[in-house]
């Protein structure tokens, strides 16, 4: 693949932010039901879908515009959305919800588009309910001055999500999707490939078209196939960019998170591998193998960027500098390698994808598509398969790993546990028959997203979305602690399912508070936030709410807490969350 030219890379800007501003698409208009601000559910209560807001207003006659159409029900109920009128020339996609448009001469000043949403409630005693919302986007001669990077602080930018195209283009310009998938593809087979045991390696080409396949197979959607003819060459290698790089070094074991986005399809996709320096099994990895990842993290990233306590004099002022910097670091977690500890090399944890490609989506008999939401999220790891008679590596879809379903303290009352809800306890009198098999196998107290199969069993699903899988309160995953509790950020990422995190009207609350002692922990600290669309990280395209900003300044105080107690220096920078992190790092997330 040829590396990514500066013109390549203004192109990249240019659409990215195209899409960015589509990402704020649907404006307070022509609401035929009264309009109202997020809210937080009540019981008994029923609440009416609610559209994500459009900001983006004017478009230049010959611009690409591509957005999708972001709806979500408070409670979890099924909704169906439809594009009811557009543009002549504007397309529709109806299993992905997402618009493509480039205006022509003959679009009218004021382009109007109408879009109908109707509520499947799914309480049977409750009617369905529609209403329709209508908003025009002014089409101009010149092109128009598209939206500006999500503004954060300065330690956010360099250290928390590193998003600017700027920062990026050094590492881009190295590890193209295919170079990166080929380093994936070299640790894969120095993991996996044991005398005797037959298994060939792969290549980061043949992974990618894994990759696409997966994506293809488990949004049904036959676009992203390179072996079938619907394929559109837009989901081709050279149209993926990582735009966003994010140190996390507020979890247990520190890893390096890439984000892949396509510049060139309408529909939002990414892939975002998380690449680590230790191996093993999270569940069963000795202690000091947990620190030595993140002491040789810590200190590879504070190298990268820090003299002592200040910051390098180019992360402020030559991005250029910094991104050679950037990619330097990332090369050293890539390529990481102790030879005296086979467990400490570069290891890849998983490739999770969240993408608005028709994974919700829903079609009667005669294929009339009949509700959803576009979005799915999943995750690939690489596995061994048999092709032509022959185990070879290759990107697979696994299903979703465990969630955090009741949390209590353990038996003596020092720290909290995740336990399997009464659902899947067949001692229990809320017992589903087959819920105890979607227990997680390593630690026994996580639960996996529950999918029925045609003969009416429970199968572990290998996809997440809102159209099947956003529980409401009262759901088996909130049986015996609420959705809010904050006592689940304990937990990481495993505190809830993929999509609760991803969509969500609420914010964790004081993120100073000490969530780990039963003896002093309050049920509840969370702060109503503006509703969020689909969380990924903050780009152009994505934007960065308030619930985002909130997370990565607390990482910000985490990562001066890392230093101090990993390396013993108290790095001096703007952290206004907490001038001194006041938890130990050593111990994992607080």
């Amino acid at each position: 693949m040829k590396s990514v030219s500066k013109s390549s890379i203004k192109v990249f800007v240019i659409a990215a932010t195209v899409v960015f501003a589509a990402a704020y698409f649907f404006q307070q208009s022509s609401v035929t039901i009264a309009d109202r601000s997020p809210v937080v559910p009540v019981a008994d209560e029923n609440h009416l879908p609610e559209i994500m807001e459009q900001r983006h207003k004017t478009i230049g006659l010959g611009q690409r515009l591509f957005f999708g159409i972001e709806v979500i029900d408070p409670e979890g109920d099924l909704v169906r959305t439809e594009l009811i009128e557009k543009p002549k020339t504007a397309k529709f996609n109806q299993a992905t919800l997402t618009v493509d448009w480039t205006p022509t001469p003959a679009e009218p000043r004021n382009a109007k588009f109408v879009v109908k949403v109707t509520e499947i409630p799914r309480d049977p005693k409750r009617e369905q309910r529609s209403f329709t919302k209508e908003f025009t986007i002014r089409v101009v001669k010149q092109k128009v001055k598209l939206l500006e990077m999500p503004k954060a602080p300065l330690e956010v930018d360099a250290f928390v999500s590193i998003i600017d195209p700027e920062r990026l283009a050094a590492v881009n310009k190295r590890w193209d999707i295919i170079t990166f998938f080929q380093r994936i593809a070299e640790i894969e087979a120095d993991k996996q490939i044991k005398p005797g045991n037959g298994i060939s390696p792969t290549t980061g080409k043949q992974l990618f078209h894994d990759a696409m396949k997966q994506l293809a197979v488990i949004h049904k959607n036959p676009s992203l196939d390179p072996d079938d003819p619907k394929f559109n060459p837009e989901w081709n290698a050279e149209h993926w960019r990582i735009v966003a790089i994010r140190p996390r070094m507020n979890k247990k074991l520190f890893e390096l998170r890439f984000v892949f986005f396509n510049v060139a399809a309408p529909e939002q996709a990414y892939l975002m591998p998380r690449m680590r320096i230790a191996r093993g099994k999270d569940a069963g990895r000795p202690e000091d193998q947990r620190q030595k990842n993140n002491l040789a993290f810590a200190k590879m990233f504070h190298d990268a960027f820090f003299d002592g306590d200040k910051m390098k004099p180019f992360v402020a002022g030559n991005k250029a500098e910094y991104g050679k910097a950037l990619e330097k670091f990332v090369a050293q977690v890539l390529t990481y390698n102790d030879p005296d500890d086979p467990m400490m090399r570069a290891n890849l944890a998983a490739v999770p994808h969240n993408s608005r490609l028709g994974g919700g989506s829903a079609y009667d008999a005669n294929g009339k598509y009949l509700y959803g939401d576009g979005w799915a999220l999943g995750a690939m790891k690489v596995t061994p398969v048999v092709r032509d008679g022959k185990k070879v590596l290759a990107f697979t879809s696994p299903f979703i790993d465990g969630f955090a379903a009741s949390i209590k303290p353990n038996k003596d009352g020092t720290a909290f546990r995740p336990v399997p809800p009464p659902a899947s306890d067949p001692a229990n009198a809320e017992f589903i028959k087959g819920w105890d098999h979607l227990i997680d196998d390593d630690d026994k107290g996580n639960i996996a997203i529950p999918m029925e199969m045609p003969d009416g069993s429970i199968a572990r699903s290998n996809i997440d979305t809102t159209l099947n899988r956003f529980e409401v309160p009262s759901g088996f995953r909130f049986a015996e602690n609420g959705f809010r509790d904050a006592r689940r950020r304990i937990f990481e990422e495993r505190g809830m399912t993929c999509i609760q995190c991803h969509v969500r009207d609420f914010d964790e609350g004081n993120y100073l508070l000490d969530m780990n002692d039963p003896k002093k922990s309050p049920s509840t600290a969370t702060e109503t936030v503006g509703r969020v669309f689909f969380i990924i990280t903050p780009t152009l395209h994505s934007g960065r709410s308030e619930y985002m900003l909130r997370n990565e300044i607390a990482q910000v105080g985490g990562m001066q807490g890392v230093f101090r107690d990993y390396l013993g220096i108290n790095v001096k920078i703007n952290s206004p969350l907490a001038a001194d992190w006041p938890h130990t790092t050593k111990y994992g997330k607080r």
